[in-house]
């Protein structure tokens, strides 16, 4: 094909670059473009990235400075490099959430929490038993009471008022079943 024979490629519908549109240029105002619309995209998916890099595509093509193999040249840079970028943030993410630490702290929180959950645990079945507890000269039901220093058992066929414990004389019972 002669230099005067037009081409059915698009590369000759441009003239070459010129020196103030060097290829860095083009993919530094390219990439500027890409960032801005998958940030108007709001979410890193495959279909958003595609398509910012579309547009940014698009909008070189538009210029008519640059030869079309150029832009696709510039195009596979930037998504490489916005894909290792991504990859990169991902594995730093990954690294700096050290499950270790992440579940070491999970525990410390599980524990406090349990602990916490004990201490009322335990408050509330002081309560209970303090409920629970029968004295001397109260009036208890059938049953059986147990004394809660030696733990003697007092069984009451019927209602009866509850005397001291004919073995140590102590004056709190608990139920016993």
């Amino acid at each position: 094909m002669s230099e005067q024979e037009p081409s059915n490629d698009r590369q000759n519908e441009r003239g070459p670059s010129s020196a103030g549109s060097s290829m860095v240029d083009l993919y530094e105002r390219m990439s500027n473009i890409f960032r801005d619309n998958l940030e108007r995209a709001g979410t890193l998916t495959e279909e958003a990235f595609e398509r910012a890099l579309k547009e940014s595509r698009d909008w070189a093509d538009k210029l008519r400075d640059y030869y079309a193999d150029d832009i696709a040249r510039v195009s596979a840079f930037i998504r490489r490099d916005w894909h290792d970028a991504i990859r990169f943030t991902r594995d730093q993410t990954r690294k700096s959430l050290d499950l270790d630490r992440l579940q070491a702290g999970a525990l410390d929180v599980i524990s406090k929490m349990a602990k916490s959950a004990g201490e009322q645990l335990e408050g509330f079945a002081n309560k209970i038993t303090d409920r629970l507890s029968y004295k001397t000269g109260e009036i208890a039901g059938a049953g059986t009471l147990q004394c809660t220093r030696c733990e003697q058992a007092l069984t009451f066929d019927k209602a009866t008022r509850i005397p001291p414990c004919p073995k140590c004389r102590n004056t709190t019972f608990r139920r016993s079943f």
